[in-house]
């Protein structure tokens, strides 16, 4: 499930889906400063966790020539990816296999880019999560986590509101999640692994839980 970046505030509509799906590669590639243009530092070698059916690598494949691998955990979507890869001509440049997030297949230091669209709220343990993408990421290397997260606490908080609870709860046994976390816990998993933070909210979140409560009332 890849939802876009949408403009707020503007009525959007299914025909506008693939052009936010886009722009939301392209804010996370602009927000994370990743070269482009220089044939030197731009991306060689990229993996995309929890890669879907693979748009987002074959857009990265294409954007910059790189050498992309997704990893998911349904064969069906792996079959799929590298299918849609070979009908773009895609198959020399971007390839599918089934994996586990939090045990990759791949050795330390690999990709000098790595990818995480919207599949970090699926992983039971968020810290093993980031330690795995750090493992495989090279000296150096951008890693980019784009993911479903609840609220920072106040500090006067222990835990969210009720209501809050409620509804999370009622989207996780829709989408058979496990327990979220909140931005600042993805910051401090980072920090105890020596990653430098780079951390964006999108202003769209409440917008989006809104309309997620509308339609789980």
């Amino acid at each position: 499930m890849h939802h876009g970046f949408y403009d707020a505030g503007v009525a959007a509509s299914m025909s506008d889906h693939r052009r936010a799906q886009i722009r939301m590669i392209e804010e996370a590639l602009a927000f994370a400063a990743v070269p482009a243009d220089d044939p030197e530092k731009k991306p060689k070698s990229v993996v995309d966790v929890g890669c879907g059916i693979g748009g987002s690598s074959r857009y990265l494949a294409n954007k910059y020539g790189a050498q992309c691998y997704g990893i998911t955990l349904s064969p069906v979507q792996a079959e799929r990816g590298n299918a849609l890869a070979a009908e773009q001509g895609l198959s020399d440049k971007a390839s599918f296999q089934v994996a586990d997030a939090l045990e990759q297949p791949f050795p330390d230091g690999q990709f000098d880019l790595v990818w995480s669209m919207e599949s970090g709220e699926h992983m039971p343990d968020k810290r093993k999560f980031v330690s795995e993408l750090a493992r495989v990421a090279a000296p150096g290397a951008r890693i980019i986590i784009v993911t479903w997260c609840h609220r920072n606490l106040e500090p006067s908080e222990n835990s969210l509101k009720p209501d809050e609870l409620n509804l999370l709860k009622r989207i996780c046994d829709a989408y058979y999640l496990p327990d979220w976390c909140s931005p600042s816990d993805y910051v401090k998993i980072a920090k105890l692994l020596s990653l430098e933070v780079s951390f964006s909210c999108s202003e769209l979140l409440s917008e989006f839980l809104l309309r997620l409560e509308m339609f789980y009332t």
